[in-house]
């Protein structure tokens, strides 16, 4: 058994940009065991470190050595490499290739039924575990995801980019350094801790966390999480307050930190007064702050940082972040008194100055084309047409305010604040405030009917809008929020707690009309409505679901008539249950012969003649088809149940008739038959494709 030594590489960078270290680090540890486990090389309890400022894979044990294998060399058949029981220049050649003799090659079958073939059995010696890594590690580098990378100009040989300038890098198998360059800089032994607290030297190859950890880096991101989330909480009790929770800022500040601290500190009472969101987004997204709410809920005026360094002075790095958020709240205070001095109404008229996107006109032009479709389409969405008309006029009225200048993440819910401030009725105020949700796949749906109808209007619009402008999302690149419009719009026509009577066809139709009807930028093309939807279907089949799987869900999208999604979901549901029983397999079973038999046979009717009837199989299997189509129910679970009686009448056709028969019109009949049959599956669904 080859030795085993521990084994450690760090990437040193300059500081990552947060939420994009992660990635880097797994697709380092994917990789590396990848190369590992294809040389049948195991180490043993890898651990991953991720801060700012590294990337680190540990492992307490690796071999050193790759261990000896036997590999078997297949050469070209018998009938290629020998004749007359002489070689062939093929023969000779592929085993010179080889860097074998032909002595080495014997014939042997290889098991595919086609004859023997030249085999050899070549032992092959391990490689040194440190070799490989050294020859795989710059390639492995390179191609590390992320959003940007950068080149520098600090130094000689800087030819590789990465995400931010690399300044040491540490790979070790025990005590000898694995030798490679990547971006100027060679691999050793010394590595650097905190930026203040810490200094540089040899890191400890056994126990690199700890080592770190005494220079004040917690490389652990998830140890990090923790430690950040424990200090807030105790913070929080100390001054008495209930912190806000943030999971997504909580990752953000981790992945900005290498030694954690929080820091209390207190903006201006007076500023309570601006609405609650208002201090939260300040404090979140300019400040990468934590908002608190006092013991009755309401918003507080503590706040929490998280800084990078241990201060001697916690004091004046509170009074610091307080400066910065009382100057930022004050500018919020000031517009939040300015902007009601216009009314909602008047901010409209300035909407058509406000470019939606160029070569798409005016967000003025938007919010008419929105307001044309929920009023066209309030019945089927569930709304009041009035107030669902009111708050799509209204909703992007505040983005002219000077408050959502500043602070553009308020857009919408300062709509809602501001029109509850003259006297507009819950229902269009909440509508305002909740348009823009779900902004992310995991946020929460809109609580207003309104709001998810102007939800719909608005991501068709835009999906049909820079689709026609060809900005169509790559692998790579999605730079206008396309995948995440679609995926939106998918939760809100699929979401059943408030279901919408309206198909996803009908959406784009309605929302291309009023494109076409203002006839002031652009038309909306049939091939342009048929990408759209084919777009948005292919994220709604790669979306996951405890409920149904992928399978069910293509076979319920795939049926003979468009449902509205939530039917469809409730379909796949449906499905996903009966693909897994025994009567489900079955059917599904019959139904792929079924297309697979039409499929060839290419285009055929659904006229049955009783005349060419000739088997009990199929004269039975017509009259079941028959019983089920007079009998067929409106609630899908209904029609299941019709369709899987069909099973047994299904599987004895295909025992007992010859579907291909000589005679054309027996033939036809037969294809007919089955075509009929699979045309009444297809009310509900593809079943084939379970």
């Amino acid at each position: 058994m080859s030795e085993s030594l521990p084994l450690l590489i760090e990437i040193g960078v300059e500081e990552i940009p947060a939420g994009v270290a992660p990635r880097m680090g797994e697709a380092l540890k994917e990789a590396v065991e990848k190369l590992l486990a294809d040389a049948n090389v195991a180490p043993e309890n890898v651990r991953l470190g991720i801060s700012p400022r590294r990337l680190l894979l540990h492992a307490a044990a690796c071999p050193v050595m790759q261990a000896d294998r036997e590999e078997t060399i297949w050469g070209p058949p018998e009938r290629v490499a020998f004749t007359d029981g002489k070689a062939t220049g093929a023969g000779i050649g592929f085993a010179k290739k080889s860097g074998l003799s032909l002595d080495d090659f014997e014939l042997a079958d290889k098991g595919d039924g086609k004859g023997l073939y030249m085999k050899a059995v070549q032992s092959v010696k391990g490689q040194p575990v440190a070799d490989m890594l050294a020859a795989a590690l710059p390639g492995i580098l390179r191609k590390l995801p992320s959003p940007k990378q950068m080149q520098w100009q600090d130094g000689e040989n800087r030819s590789d980019a990465f995400i931010r300038p690399v300044r040491w890098i540490v790979a070790l198998l025990g005590d000898a350094v694995i030798p490679f360059s990547f971006a100027g800089i060679e691999s050793g032994r010394e590595s650097c801790g905190h930026r203040v607290h810490g200094s540089k030297g040899e890191i400890d190859v056994v126990d690199p966390f700890g080592w770190l950890a005494k220079q004040s880096v917690s490389a652990d991101r998830s140890a990090r999480l923790n430690d950040i989330n424990e200090q807030l909480h105790a913070a929080a009790k100390a001054a008495k307050v209930e912190l806000v929770e943030d999971a997504g800022l909580l990752e953000e500040v981790a992945d900005l930190t290498e030694w954690p601290h929080v820091i209390t500190g207190r903006y201006g009472e007076d500023f309570l007064r601006l609405p609650a969101e208002v201090s939260r987004i300040e404090l979140k997204h300019h400040q990468r702050c934590f908002s608190t709410r006092d013991a009755e809920g309401a918003a507080s005026n503590v706040f929490f940082a998280v800084a990078n360094i241990a201060s001697k002075d916690p004091a004046a790095v509170a009074k610091g972040n307080e400066r910065v958020v009382n100057a930022r709240l004050a500018d919020a205070a000031f517009y939040f008194d300015r902007d009601p001095q216009e009314t909602l109404e008047a901010r409209v008229e300035r909407l058509s100055q406000v470019v939606f996107q160029d070569g798409l006109g005016m967000v003025g032009d938007q919010v008419r084309r929105l307001r044309g479709f929920v009023l066209d389409n309030a019945k089927a969405l569930g709304v009041s047409a009035d107030d669902a008309q009111r708050a799509a006029y209204l909703c992007k009225s505040d983005l002219t305010t000077g408050l959502v200048g500043e602070f553009p993440e308020l857009q919408g819910y300062m709509g809602g604040i501001y029109a509850r401030m003259i006297g507009e009725n819950e229902a269009v105020a909440a509508a305002i405030a909740g348009h823009y949700a779900p902004a992310g796949a995991d946020d929460d749906l809109p609580e207003s009917s309104i709001a998810r109808a102007i939800g719909i209007a608005e991501r068709a619009d835009k999906l049909l809008g820079y689709f026609h402008l060809g900005r169509i999302p790559t692998a790579s690149a999605d730079p206008f929020g396309l995948r995440r419009a679609a995926i939106g719009l998918i939760r809100l026509l699929s979401d059943s707690s408030m279901p919408v009577d309206i198909t996803l066809s009908r959406v784009l139709e309605d929302a291309a009309k009023q494109w076409n009807q203002q006839r002031v930028t652009i038309a909306i093309s049939g091939e342009t409505k048929a990408a759209v939807l084919k777009f948005i279907e292919e994220r709604w089949l790669g979306m996951h679901s405890a409920s149904y799987t992928r399978n069910a869900l293509e076979a319920a999208i795939s049926c003979s008539r468009e449902r509205p999604m939530q039917q469809t979901v409730a379909v796949a549901e449906l499905l996903a249950g009966f693909a897994d029983s025994e009567a489900g397999q079955a059917v599904a079973a019959a139904n792929k012969r079924i297309a697979n038999i039409l499929k060839k046979a290419g285009s055929t009717g659904t006229d049955v003649k009783l005349v060419h009837l000739l088997e009990p199989a199929e004269k039975a299997l017509y009259e079941a088809l028959v019983a089920a189509e007079k009998n067929f129910p409106e609630a899908a679970e209904d029609q299941l149940n019709v369709l899987a009686t069909l099973r047994e009448p299904v599987d004895r056709f295909f025992d007992d008739v010859m579907v291909m028969a000589e005679d054309d019109a027996v033939r036809l009949n037969r294809l007919a038959l089955l075509n009929r049959l699979r045309q009444l599956f297809l009310k509900l669904a593809d079943i084939s494709r379970l």
